[in-house]
Formats: structure tokens, C-alpha cells, sequence
């Protein structure tokens, strides 16, 4: 299976609630696996949660992805339903910024893996 890694930096957020950094294309079908938050300034009023959205669609539960006021890092911040979601080949990925919480210079990494039946194009 082909493994994916998408990283979102973003230094400075848009005060709008639209996607924030760069929106990835899914080159295969994927399910998605561990989802990292990082910020450089840990938030500081509240916690800090994020939504990843396939084509405008959380791929998360209700609840979205936390980093804990207080904290730099979470290496397990993804919440997904009892079934992995499926983001489909031709899906747009991005990244929202649901509350901050102070914190500042935010870093989101999702790994995905390919469920396609063949990692190979065909010509």
C-alpha cells in the first residue's frame, strides 16, 4: 500500500472560516491514519481544533481534531468514526481552523494510506 503525508503550515490565520493553506488532490482512494497538531505558540485561552474536510465534508467525527490549551504537540489528535471514512480519488483536501485558542505558527499533518487495488497508472 502507498503511503501519503500531507502537511499544512500556517504561520499566520485568515480570520475567515474558509480552508487554511495549501488544498491537496487525492491522487488514489485513501483512509486516513494518524493526524498531528503543532504550534509552535501552544494555545493559551482554550484548546486549539482543527477540521480536515474531503471535498468540503469532515472526514472526522463530530468532534474535531484538539491540541490541548497548554501544549505543543499531539501526536494523536484524529477522532474517527467506528468505520474509517474513505476520502474517494479526485477529492479535494483542506484544512480549517475551527478556534485557535492563542495559539500561533499552527502545523498539521495527516498520513493516509492507498486502498486502491493498484498503486500503478495506467498509460
Amino acid at each position: 500500500l502507498m503511503r501519503r503525508v500531507l502537511v499544512w503550515h500556517v504561520p499566520q490565520v485568515r480570520g475567515d472560516d474558509g480552508s487554511q493553506g495549501p488544498v491537496f488532490y487525492a491522487d488514489h482512494d485513501y483512509t486516513p491514519g494518524a493526524l498531528r497538531l503543532y504550534a509552535r505558540l501552544a494555545p493559551n485561552g482554550a484548546d486549539l481544533t482543527v477540521d480536515i474536510r474531503a471535498d468540503g465534508a469532515s472526514i472526522l467525527t463530530s468532534r474535531y481534531a484538539t491540541l490541548n490549551k497548554g501544549g505543543n504537540l499531539e501526536e494523536h489528535a484524529e477522532d474517527y468514526p467506528s468505520r474509517e471514512p474513505i476520502i474517494a480519488e479526485g477529492s479535494t483536501i483542506s484544512f480549517h481552523i475551527i478556534s485557535t485558542g492563542g495559539a500561533e505558527d499552527i502545523t498539521g499533518q495527516l498520513e493516509m494510506e492507498s486502498i486502491s487495488d493498484s498503486d500503478e497508472r495506467s498509460e
